[in-house]
């Protein structure tokens, strides 16, 4: 997402954004269960520009869910595959999205949190429609059949194979950009991601006492007062 960005694409929608705006996460949730479950008719051109008609590129889960769907939706889209070695992702994988995913804490704190609850749905769905709810067994077979899939079915005019390690050049080219003077951004790594978890866990605990503090101490004052609960990867 910060690559993309710094070459000029203002508008990148990516999971982060999501975690920003929960509203936008029953959205992606109806859109994989119509996908892979059948529970509506699966999203068109104009949902789709609904939701992401304002961006000018798209990165990440939930949007690479729909690599099919968009690159049919946005013929004149130029398509690229971010890749790396399927261990050290599954890795990756297992000690962040995994370990978020089943987290008691955070499963806790999205029941009672009304912000939460939208996002941790979004988590089930995808994590249910991709792996069948079993990373552990099942995550390697999906890295690779999702790349296969994903190079079979992109015009190859429209194409890029990329690594983070390739630094600037051949996105630059593939994308028509001058190549920036600063290094290419790599923030989506371990540590960086267990920052952004922990500051959001940390927010998220807060608002939930915060919601405690209200509920018992505002009926004292004001009879059906509302209660506020706060909440508080990429290139």
């Amino acid at each position: 997402m910060h690559a993309l960005e710094e070459l000029g694409y203002k508008k990148v929608h990516h999971m982060s954004g999501v975690f920003q705006n929960p509203q936008e996460a029953d959205f992606w949730t109806a859109a994989i269960e119509a996908k892979f479950e059948g529970k509506s008719a699966k999203f068109d051109r104009e949902a789709w520009d609904h939701m992401l008609g304002n961006c000018m590129a798209v990165t990440d889960i939930p949007a690479a869910i729909f690599h099919a769907e968009l690159i049919a939706a946005y013929p004149n889209a130029k398509v690229v595959l971010t890749t790396r070695n399927v261990d050290s992702w599954y890795v990756s994988m297992m000690q962040t999205v995994y370990k978020i995913y089943t987290s008691r804490f955070l499963r806790c704190l999205a029941l009672i949190n009304a912000k939460g609850a939208p996002m941790m749905r979004l988590h089930r769905a995808y994590h249910r429609a991709l792996w069948g709810n079993n990373f552990p067994k099942n995550g390697k077979r999906f890295f690779k059949e999702h790349n296969d899939y994903v190079r079979s079915i992109t015009p190859p005019e429209r194409f890029l194979e990329f690594e983070a390690s390739m630094g600037w050049e051949p996105l630059c080219t593939f994308l028509g950009k001058d190549v920036p003077k600063t290094e290419y951004p790599r923030v989506n790594d371990l540590k960086a991601f267990k920052g952004m978890q922990k500051t959001r866990a940390g927010m998220a605990a807060r608002g939930l006492l915060k919601g405690v503090v209200v509920m018992v101490i505002l009926p004292t004052l004001v009879v059906g007062g509302a209660i506020w609960w706060g909440v508080g990867r990429s290139w």
